[in-house]
């Protein structure tokens, strides 16, 4: 029996560490040759997908390159590194994909449970003539092979990894029936990539799969895919590349405000008070304005939308925010709601805070009541995935 002190709400699975005939060896025989996988290069071993690349196997990930890692350039990869996170991968050893090494880095920074965000990204911005992403059923396909391989993962440790399932944005249809699947697998809930949904997530459309969450009991994640932002002209990428950096991590968690606001003006919550949403790694510190602001809004000028409670109010019933490395205030807590707020690592990202989640913890939420802290780091998420009764 776990006894659980510290449970992560967001932590990663990339492709970039998946096996790698995964996809071609599942696949069925007429999608195999659009599958991604493996090829080596002269700048070594990459995944593509239909020539597209997709970033290095093993990847530092440092930028939106997903590059191999090199010492010297990121303090966090570097101390990544002093535990042989890099180093070890180099001998195919891979820490966020073998379940005892990731349970010993768990435990290496003192968590004892974790939820398992998945291959996302994978979704956006891959070259095709006709759409200018991969195909629906590629990607469809990529999703439905992933979730069987994360919940066979997952089930290696059933009691400290919590895995979410990834659906497609292209047609609330298949995202319902990938989700009644997920749930079926033993999965704890999904995310989808609201980014590139075909339709934005405040309409009607994706009522199917609100209502199938809800009756699954499976949280829906809008994980961010960070905030789009003007980008260095070409041929001055390398001047202005720690500048570009800066903008890709400092804005990376501002796409929640528009998941949030999408949400909770659809009208979702009201036709489905059992539906509970996610914003993934979009951080805590802006929601107070947010909230206020939208309703203000709604009192204001929004009425025809016939909500039956504010808009906020929907938001501490069936909402909840992820972040890393704030510090949160009473203030704050109180105005985005105690049991709204989940901590996670964001392992192993470069953005994550691991190995040294407890002295983040620490410094971020040491001076709140512990009865507050706790349902921060533990009861809320431990709640929302079943890690606790």
């Amino acid at each position: 029996m776990v006894e659980y002190r510290i449970i992560s709400g967001d932590g990663h699975i990339d492709l970039a560490w998946l096996p790698e005939d995964l996809f071609v060896s599942e696949a069925p025989a007429s999608l195999k040759e659009r599958m991604p996988k493996v090829v080596e290069t002269s700048e070594g071993r990459i995944w593509q997908v239909e020539g597209s690349f997709l970033g290095s196997v093993a990847s530092g990930g440092l930028t939106s390159l997903n590059e191999p890692y090199k010492p010297g350039i990121s303090h966090r990869l570097d101390k990544m590194e002093e535990l042989g996170f890099f180093s070890d991968a180099q001998m195919g050893k891979y820490h966020p994909t073998t379940p005892h090494l990731r349970k010993k880095d768990l435990e290496v920074d003192g968590l004892q449970g974790e939820v398992i965000y998945g291959i996302l990204g994978f979704a956006a911005g891959f070259s095709d003539a006709k759409s200018g992403t991969l195909s629906p059923e590629v990607i469809t396909a990529v999703y439905d092979i992933y979730n069987t391989w994360i919940a066979d993962f997952c089930s290696s440790n059933p009691d400290q990894f919590a895995g979410l399932a990834c659906i497609a944005s292209h047609d609330p249809q298949v995202a319902a029936k990938q989700l009644q699947r997920a749930a079926g697998l033993g999965l704890k809930g999904a995310e989808i990539n609201v980014a590139v949904a075909t339709k934005p997530i405040y309409h009607k459309d994706w009522d199917i799969l609100w209502a199938t969450a809800a009756e699954c009991k499976m949280p829906i994640s809008f994980h961010t895919l960070g905030l789009p932002y003007r980008q260095p002209e070409p041929g001055t990428e390398e001047e202005y590349q720690w500048i570009d950096l800066g903008l890709l991590y400092s804005l990376f968690q501002l796409a929640g405000p528009e998941f949030l606001i999408s949400i909770l003006l659809s009208g979702a919550c009201d036709r489905h008070p059992d539906f509970r949403f996610v914003l993934g790694e979009c951080g805590v510190g802006w929601l107070p304005y947010i909230l206020e602001r939208i309703d203000q809004l709604y009192e204001d000028r929004l009425t025809p939308l016939n909500l039956s409670m504010k808009p906020s109010e929907f938001w501490h019933r069936q909402g909840y925010s992820t972040f890393q490395d704030e510090r949160l205030s009473q203030e704050v807590i109180q105005a985005v709601g105690e049991d709204n707020i989940i901590w996670g690592s964001d392992y192993p990202h470069p953005d994550c805070i691991w190995p040294d989640s407890q002295d983040f913890i620490q410094r971020n939420l040491g001076d709140l009541d512990e009865k507050v802290r706790l349902k921060v780091v533990r009861e809320n998420a431990g709640k929302l995935y079943g890690f606790l009764e």
